[in-house]
């Protein structure tokens, strides 16, 4: 066998092939030595690495190299010749990569950058070899190392930058590294195991809602928490906290929204912090206000005194013992009007006691105000005042005069009115009329009643004229009708004997013609029958 370049022509030459060689380190690997020279000694090849001689013919020989480990091995043939010089072999020690990972991807925010960081652990030589990115399958960046002289096997880093899009989320990145030896040797592919990539976008801070910043101590406040426009809204993982304390709230989510609701209280006046902390990924935003709680029980309200004669004065009192108000505003009042108001945190009225005021409430109110504007908090008290006065009446509750027509039936309505509640009588010289019971009307009720109201306070007396309309009898109509009357009957008589009369001549006539023809009983009887009626006439 013989191999490798022609010499200058005549000169002695040596010769080895392959004159460039790819070996994996620890591998093996066979040179065959040649020489044109005729009188040479010996052929041989020099190296560091161990060997064994395979074959050898006349002007050649082949060695195998065992276990390469150095990874600047340089073999070399020789010929012991006079003018023959060595002959070097390019020899390229490799090692294919033992692993590639893509470092874990981040959960990543639209709009930021990030690094894609690819490791080949292990590689040699690495001017080989080249690492690739990709996005599924669309290649993103390659990078090579030619300019790294190193030969012995080591790790190689890549990275690569990307701005993180919506359209990113859910896509797999990985990375490839290629150790290429061609001609001389293959081309070595290792991929890295494919990630999937989370984004999530959240460009605002949330937005804490609250009907006040105002809360009374005890008392429970709707809080609201909201982002908007966040992908994806189902993942944001809301923490609600109010004095220190976190809350228990319910989450909503409606396209690219979440809305987190709470209840907030606190036993403690004073300023308060309410905290609201939004994460989405890797993305933390918070909102925070300053609640202010307040003590404001309902108010006192001393009315002395509180059961007062008419004209008399009274006094009314309201106190306030509210705690951590910014401010707030008292007034005494009724249903209708403002008797007194003022900033602070007790208020005097002096009254003059009036009928219309007894059984009228008044009220302490007492109102929140902040930054010198009232805000829906409202506390009141009420009392009613109690006024004595005597009794009280007038046309409508008594009137003066009343009409009645005998026979009918009527009620005498008659009242008054005064605190306490008057009773009342009303009398005809000494006789007590039923006040409120109806009656039948008679003639002798007419005539002048004197009402007389009553009570611990007075009196009142109201004179009511009572007339009763009746019917007197005419006796010359009542004579008329009874002559009318006799002379109907007498006539009524005459007619009825005429017709009587008239009866009996008829009959009497018949029986006359009946006799005539043969019928003596019945002349007899005839002449006994005009007998009688002659005689009646």
């Amino acid at each position: 066998m013989s191999g490798g370049r022609a010499g200058a022509q005549g000169a002695a030459s040596v010769r080895i092939w392959p004159e460039k060689a790819v070996v994996e380190f620890g591998g093996s690997i066979v040179f065959n030595c040649s020489t044109t020279c005729k009188d040479f000694i010996r052929l041989g090849l020099e190296t560091k690495e161990s060997m064994r001689s395979r074959e050898t013919g006349t002007t050649w020989a082949t060695f195998e190299l065992l276990n390469v480990s150095n990874w600047d091995t340089k073999p070399s043939c020789y010929a012991l010749c006079t003018s023959a010089s060595p002959q070097h072999a390019a020899v390229t020690v490799y090692r294919s990569p033992e692993r590639i990972v893509l470092d874990p991807l981040p959960e990543m925010e639209v709009g930021k950058e990030y690094n894609l960081t690819c490791r080949v652990h292990n590689v040699a030589p690495r001017r080989n070899l080249t690492v690739t990115f990709l996005k599924a399958e669309t290649k993103l960046h390659q990078e090579t190392f030619k300019e790294h002289s190193a030969l012995e096997a080591g790790d190689v880093v890549a990275t690569h930058s990307i701005t993180a899009q919506l359209s990113d989320n859910g896509e797999e990145f990985s990375c490839q590294a290629a150790l290429d030896l061609r001609p001389e040797g293959q081309l070595f592919e290792k991929a890295s195991q494919n990630q999937s990539v989370t984004v999530v976008d959240f460009p605002v801070d949330p937005r804490l809602n609250t009907l006040h910043d105002i809360l009374e101590i005890s008392t429970e406040m709707d809080v609201e928490c909201e982002v908007a426009g966040v992908f994806p809204a189902k993942e944001a993982r809301f923490d609600l906290t109010f004095a220190g304390e976190r809350l228990k709230f319910s989450v909503n989510v409606w396209n690219d929204t979440a809305t987190a609701k709470a209840q907030a209280s606190s036993s403690s006046v004073g300023k308060h912090e309410l905290n609201c902390t939004v994460s989405l990924g890797p993305i933390i935003r918070t909102a925070t206000k300053t609640v202010a709680v307040y003590s404001l029980p309902d108010p006192i309200l001393h009315v002395d005194p509180q059961a007062v004669l008419v004209n008399e004065a009274v006094t009314f009192t309201c106190n306030s013992s509210g705690t951590g108000s910014p401010g707030i505003k008292m007034q005494i009042r009724d249903a209708k009007e403002t008797f007194a108001s003022a900033s602070n945190s007790s208020l005097q009225v002096v009254w003059t006691a009036q009928e219309e005021d007894d059984g009228r409430e008044f009220t302490c109110e007492v109102e929140l105000m902040v930054d010198g504007h009232p805000v829906p908090v409202v506390k009141k008290t009420s009392a009613k005042l109690t006024v004595f006065y005597g009794p009280r009446m007038n046309d409508t509750s008594c009137p003066s005069s009343l009409d009645w027509t005998e026979g009918n039936e009527e009620t005498f309505f008659c009242s008054a009115w005064g605190n306490p509640k008057p009773t009342i009588e009303c009398r005809k010289d000494t006789v007590l009329y039923k006040l409120g019971t109806p009656q039948r009307i008679t003639r002798d009720q007419d005539g002048l009643y004197r009402c007389n109201a009553t009570n611990e306070h007075g009196s009142d007396v109201r004179y009511v004229t009572i007339r009763i309309e009746f019917t007197q009898p005419n006796t010359l109509l009542i004579g008329l009708l009874c002559l009318g009357a006799v002379a109907i009957a007498c006539v009524a008589g005459v007619a009825y004997r005429m017709y009587y009369n008239a009866h009996k001549i008829r009959k009497y006539v018949l029986k006359q013609k009946q006799q005539a023809a043969g019928h003596p009983m019945e002349q007899k009887s005839l002449n006994g029958n005009a007998q009688t009626e002659t005689d009646s006439c």
